[in-house]
């Protein structure tokens, strides 16, 4: 038989949850800023 889960910890995994798509958002954001930054930076046919 499986026990209930507490509010907590349905509340850890949903922050968890959470915590992983900012971490994937913000991974993805500089990425797009580093290749911005080196497209710009870059003499240009470098």
């Amino acid at each position: 038989m499986k026990r209930e889960l507490s509010p907590t910890e349905a509340r850890s995994g949903l922050i968890s949850g959470r915590i992983f798509m900012i971490l994937l958002a913000s991974s993805i954001g500089a990425v797009v800023a580093l290749a911005l930054a080196w497209y710009f930076l870059l003499p240009y046919g470098g």
